[in-house]
This record gives structure tokens, sequence and C-alpha cells, in this order.
């Protein structure tokens, strides 16, 4: 028997559908005048008594064997240390180390006071407050995980950071199944010819990267003869973020093509993908990004950055190429010693597939997963 817990804006009655008993947590939104207090600050003082209460509420009435919480960083964190039932939380993001990595080097948070814009002066839910609230959110983050004892992740970095907050907790390596549209077409992607097609996907974050993308873009512009064009999946355009980082950086996307396509549905996305020549994943920090496991279970040759959990996802030189966080001169060089090399993009594209195909084998998954709830269960009650 399965239970899911979920945040809902609405009141809803808690219900049964083909087996599955959903149990909605009321978390009411907030009025336009308790969002600015919240922005201003209120995020500090957030009093999650009314969730406890739910979740304990659900978890007595339904009387699960083990709970499974996705994330530290979720609101749902708050019942860790607040019931005799295992909860084995499933790692994610981690925040602290987000915190720590938020800001590219050369930005700060008075970066974005001038020019005056209403986002940061007035209302106050810009970049500035995503920093202070990440950053609030983390030190929450260490308390809770004091109160862990059962932990899954998938990488060697995730790893290491909960031995190091959580050193009396047991860790379990999961790893994690991707959309069915990645499987379908796996080891699909081909050697191009012509234009050199470069894919990233990023969000409207300033850790994410895009500073890299068009330093980069300007360098292959102005010291190769490469003939590409850098499609970044995930933000517009009109973003904020582009705007930033064009004017902080005096580079215009036009001039160094990079094209922003949006959000794109899955099919398109596969699509898409499997014309472009390479994936460059230039995060600031991640865990284990899934749109880097996607392209690699595709096929394409993927250059990302040293950070966070990647080194577990990309062997140097077998299942893609890293390069350090913020080093445009780096990536450009392996951009280009890319494109000149046929045989080498087969050979990565056949590893990368090769090993993402073992590493999120449904099956095996599966398995792993229910054996550690069992084993997570067991020792639980000894």
């Amino acid at each position: 028997m399965l239970a899911l817990a979920y945040p809902s804006r609405t009141h809803r009655q808690q219900e049964t559908q083909q087996g599955t008993t959903y149990y909605p947590i009321y978390m009411p939104p907030l009025s336009p005048l308790q969002k600015l207090k919240y922005y201003y600050g209120g995020y500090k003082n957030k009093n999650m008594a009314k969730c406890v209460d739910q979740l304990l509420s659900a978890i007595k009435d339904f009387q699960p064997d083990i709970i499974h919480l996705f994330g530290t960083e979720s609101p749902f964190a708050c019942i860790l240390g607040k019931t005799d039932k295992p909860v084995v939380v499933h790692l994610q993001g981690l925040l602290s180390p987000y915190s720590n990595a938020f800001y590219p080097p050369g930005i700060n948070q008075y970066s974005f006071l001038f020019p005056f814009t209403h986002r940061e002066w007035i209302l106050r839910n810009g970049y500035i407050y995503a920093h202070k609230n990440i950053s609030h959110r983390g030190k929450a983050e260490h308390q809770s995980f004091k109160e862990i004892q059962y932990c899954m992740g998938r990488t060697l970095w995730d790893k290491q950071v909960s031995r190091l907050l959580s050193p009396n907790s047991m860790y379990f390596q999961v790893n994690e199944i991707l959309r069915e549209g990645f499987y379908q077409h796996a080891g699909d992607w081909k050697p191009k010819q012509g234009k050199t097609i470069l894919c990233s996907t990023i969000s409207d974050t300033v850790y994410k990267g895009l500073d890299l993308i068009l330093k980069t873009a300007a360098l292959l512009k102005q010291e190769t003869d490469i003939d590409f064009e850098w499609q970044v999946i995930g933000i517009s355009d009109k973003d904020p973020i582009v705007r930033f980082f064009e004017k902080e950086l005096h580079i215009s996307s036009q001039d160094v093509n990079v094209r922003y396509v949006g959000v794109l549905q899955e099919k398109k996305l596969v699509q898409t993908l499997l014309q472009a020549s390479f994936y460059v994943h230039p995060s600031y920090i991640d865990n284990s990004p899934n749109s880097l496991c996607e392209a690699q279970l595709l096929g394409l040759p993927v250059i990302a950055t040293y950070v966070g959990g990647i080194p577990s996802l990309v062997t140097e030189g077998e299942t893609g190429f890293l390069v350090p966080a913020n080093a445009p001169f780096e990536l450009s060089a392996r951009v280009k010693s890319l494109c000149h090399s046929t045989e080498l993009q087969e050979h990565i594209s056949q590893q990368a597939t090769e090993t993402a195909q073992r590493r999120h084998n449904k099956r095996e998954i599966y398995q792993n997963l229910i054996l550690t709830y069992k084993t997570i269960v067991e020792k639980h009650h000894r």
C-alpha cells in the first residue's frame, strides 16, 4: 500500500485512487501583503507547526512502515525528529553548498541593485532575496541533518556531505529513473556534419552558468573559425537573468550566436538534443542533474563543470569531459578539440550511453529501492 502527502493551496479531502491514498497538506497561499512581509524577512520566521500537525495526522491514519521524504529542502522536512516511524531522506539539492556557490565570480548582491528595479528595491523578491532565502534555509537544513537516520543519494558528493552533517546516519545509493522518451531513443545520437550546435539546459537562476555560456561563446566567436550556434533550453530571451548577464558582461547573446529556446516538452526536447552536436552543462553547483544524464543516455558527447556530484556522472575522456567552474578558456578549447575529432565523439557517445543505461536501469533501481526499504524497516524494528 502507498500513501502520498502533497502540499495543497486549497482545502481538499483525503482520497484513495487505485490503491493509493492521497493526503493533501493545506498550505494556504499568501495575500499580496503577506507576500511582501515574507520577502522583507518573514521567511526567517516561518511557522511549520500546522504542517507538522497535518503530517502527523496522516501518519497516524495510514500507519506506514516507512516514510520516504524527498529532499532536505522540502517543507515536509519539518517532520524529521517528530515521528517514531523510520524516515529515509532522498537527497536532492543541498542548500548550504548551493548557497556557497550562488554568486558567480565578480557578482554579489550589490550587482543587482543598480540600475533600480522594482523587483529588487520594492518587492524584494529578486536574486538578493533568493540568496538570503537559500542561505537561511541552509542553516535550517544543518539542523535537519542532525535528525536524519537514513538517507539515499546518487553521487560521491551527496554521500560526503551527508557523512559530514549526519555522520551517524545510514547512507544508501539509489539511482533515479529518467523520462521514458529518453529510454526510447537511447544511443540514437549520431555525429553531425556542418554547423556545430551546442545545447545547454538551465533555469532562470544565477548559479546555473549562463555567464559561462556567454563568455565561452564570445571566445569561440573571436578565437576560432567554428560555425556554431548555442541553444539554451529552459529560459527565454525575455528572462531577467539574460538581460542581467548581457549587461554585466557586455556581451550580446545575438552577437555570439546564443539562442534561447525556452522550456520544451519531452518529445520536442529529445528531438532538439538529438539534432545537437554536444551538450554543455555549465552550472556552478549540482548534484545529479537529470538534464546531463538524459543527454548521456541519448549518446550526446557531454562537457560539464567539475562541481558537486557531476564527477560521479562523467568520467573524463570516457563518458564526457570535465572543466573547472567559470573556465571559459578551458571550455572553449575542449569544444574546439571535440569539433575536430569525429572518432572521439563516437567513442564518448558509445561509452556515455552504455554507462547511462546501466546507471538508470529501471528494473535495477526498483529492486534496489525495495531492498533499501526492507533494510531500513528491519533495522528500525530490531
